[in-house]
């Protein structure tokens, strides 16, 4: 179990908006003196109602107009006080946020007036940290928020929104309570020796735990092709010089990133970029033109496009359909792993000089698709590979997830494997007690996910990933 009375005591305080100028900057304060720190720094316009309380001690959500001052009484600002006392607040605790103006020095200023009213510093994701220790939110949903707010693409932004909207969470809390209720069966009947439960009563305790051991292997299956969301895909461009690669990058960034030219050689360098590709963050890696190169500084290029081949996720072999396939073509194509490479066939605006069939014969089982980055034409249907090989490759690493992180991907395979183990344990008729442990084991590993059953370490380690002052 979290302890939490080490946080209770605390009242924290941190600058909830981005660094740098801006229109306006917000510094939060939650805890059990926030409202006391606030009103120690705040100045109402308006400092009495009808009613002779102060907004120190009004009940309720309460914005009111005001100004700053530090603890010598000087002026800092003015702001907007949005008072929200617990638990109707983000963290289940009262809360305070000071809306002052933008500026870095006028944050900093705010924010140590706070901390000398007596708040401490929060650290990296306390905020939410405390919305989880208080039970408004579980630990999925809580690295969901931390996924929402990393999102890069809103194919991304969506599936984290589906975790933080509890439907992806509800799947593992209901997997959690059934196999709870086969504990409550197989428990019973040892505290009532008289009733042992039969060994067909037993089978069916086994089918049912490798009916759930499916779901949530399927569950982490088809979470796995999620990892690509988050992580995206690198895409290495290769060719010989002056195929195209270059203008081809430009046309799936839809921008001029890169230098074209007719001259072959232009690229030395690899230039990399990221692309939104159909709601995946795909890193594009243009590369300098492969082939025997004397000068030193080319020489270097076709080095690092070799190395850039390796490392990447995906190939794109860059070929000049107006042109003969020349040994070059076919040595670069050879280069790149068959299951994880399509062979653009650029300039398909111009005399295609060979046919799909001869280039075939040569690529192997390599997908072939013609494409002109001058004009677009089969873009689209590229980036559309790029998508189908970018999530089968998350598939076969086997490590994020749809909705799921790698880690809560990890607690549903552990709980499967349990009850694997009931359901073979029943098939050879183990006793019950003994089935109760492993699906004990399975509850422990969903229960990580929601956080019911999760160290501290771990919560901890999640917590250090958000930013100060979430």
């Amino acid at each position: 179990m979290l302890d939490w009375t080490a946080y209770a005591a605390d009242t924290i305080a941190a600058v909830a908006t981005p660094p740098g100028m801006g229109g306006i900057a917000i510094v939060r304060v939650s805890g059990p003196d926030a409202r006391h720190v606030a009103a120690s720094v705040f100045r109402p316009a308006r400092r009495h109602r009808m009613d002779g309380s102060s907004p120190e001690h009004r009940p309720g959500w309460r914005a009111a107009y005001g100004r700053v001052y530090d603890s010598s009484g000087e002026f800092i600002d003015e702001a907007i006080m949005l008072s929200m006392p617990g638990p109707a607040s983000y963290t289940r605790e009262d809360v305070v946020e000071l809306s002052c103006h933008g500026g870095p020095a006028v944050v900093r200023a705010v924010l140590q007036a706070v901390l000398d009213a007596g708040a401490r510093h929060a650290g990296p994701g306390e905020f939410t940290k405390r919305a989880f220790l208080n039970g408004r939110i579980s630990l999925g949903q809580a690295e969901a928020i931390l996924q929402v707010i990393n999102a890069r693409t809103e194919r991304a932004r969506r599936s984290a929104s589906a975790f933080l909207s509890g439907h992806s969470g509800r799947m593992a809390q209901e997997s959690r309570e059934a196999v709870a209720q086969l504990v409550t069966i197989i428990e019973a009947s040892l505290d009532f020796p008289e009733d042992d439960i039969p060994q067909m009563e037993l089978l069916e305790i086994g089918e049912e735990a490798r009916r759930i051991a499916a779901d949530l292997y399927r569950a982490a299956s088809d979470a796995s092709k999620g990892r690509v969301l988050w992580e995206g895909a690198s895409v290495a461009i290769v060719g010989r010089p002056n195929v195209g690669k270059s203008r081809l990058l430009n046309a799936m960034l839809r921008e001029e990133r890169a230098i074209v030219s007719d001259r072959p050689g232009t690229t030395r360098d690899t230039v990399s970029e990221v692309a939104n590709i159909r709601g995946i963050p795909i890193q594009l890696i243009d590369t300098a033109g492969m082939r025997e190169a004397t000068d030193p500084l080319e020489r270097k290029g076709v080095e690092r496009a070799r190395g850039a081949l390796a490392d990447a996720d995906i190939a794109l072999a860059v070929i000049d359909g107006s042109m003969q396939l020349v040994e070059e073509d076919v040595q670069i194509v050879a280069s790149t792993p068959e299951d994880r490479t399509v062979v653009v066939v650029n300039k398909s605006d111009l005399y295609a000089a060979f046919s799909d069939e001869d280039l075939r014969r040569r690529a192997g089982n390599r997908r072939i698709l013609r494409v002109s980055a001058l004009t677009g034409s089969g873009i689209d249907l590229l980036e559309a590979e790029i998508e189908a090989l970018a999530m089968a490759r998350a598939a076969d690493l086997g490590e994020g997830v749809r909705s799921f992180g790698a880690r809560q991907a990890d607690c549903l395979r552990r709980a499967a494997a349990a009850l694997d183990e009931v359901a073979r344990a029943a098939g050879d008729g183990m006793p019950a007690d003994m089935l109760s442990i492993d699906l004990r084991v399975a509850i422990d590993a969903l229960g990580e996910i929601t956080g019911e059953t999760a160290r501290e370490d771990i919560v901890d380690r999640i917590f250090e990933q958000f930013c100060i002052g979430k």
